[in-house]
Formats: structure tokens, sequence, C-alpha cells
């Protein structure tokens, strides 16, 4: 399993409404995904316009597979309006 870790700047530094937009269908979308397991969401602290990303897939090619789902499109439907510029995306064997 592979955990994809994003860092996203929200769009005006508006990371509540980054977060809603998750809470109102686009985590939903996410986990609709094929080989998308988990999604996990955080607030940053010293940073308070950023949200942290944790996303669990079955592996980097199930997240690039994942892409062309309506499940993906849902949550760039979302989300993508609230996002900023920059921001950095890896991801990280798990177990």
């Amino acid at each position: 399993m592979d955990l994809e870790i994003a860092i996203l700047a929200a769009k005006g530094g508006d990371s509540v409404g980054l977060l809603k937009a998750m809470a109102d269908g686009g985590t939903a979308g996410l986990l609709a995904c094929p080989g998308c397991n988990k999604v996990t969401l955080l607030p940053g602290v010293e940073n308070p316009g950023n949200v942290l990303f944790m996303i669990e897939w079955d592996s980097v090619d199930a997240h690039n597979a994942a892409k062309g789902t309506p499940g993906f499109a849902q949550f760039v439907a979302a989300a993508s309006p609230f996002f900023g510029e920059g921001g950095s995306m890896q991801h990280f064997k798990l177990g």
C-alpha cells in the first residue's frame, strides 16, 4: 500500500472552505475510487491556510488510474475551487 502525502495551499487561505468541500463530497469521491482506502485531512497550524492530505492507495498505479474515474471527478469538482497556488505531493510505502 502507498500513502500519498500532499500539502495544499487553500485559495485565499480558506482552509475551512477546503475542508468543508471535502466533507461535502470531495472525500466521498476519493473513497469511491478503486484502490483508495482511506482519506485523512488535517488543517495547518503554523500555516493555517494549508491542508495536509493523507490518502492511502493500493498503489501509485491505482492512484494514477483513479484520475479517470467519476469519483475522482467528484473530488476535483468539490475541492478544486479551493485549491490555491503551490503545494507538494509525494507517495510513501506503507508497511
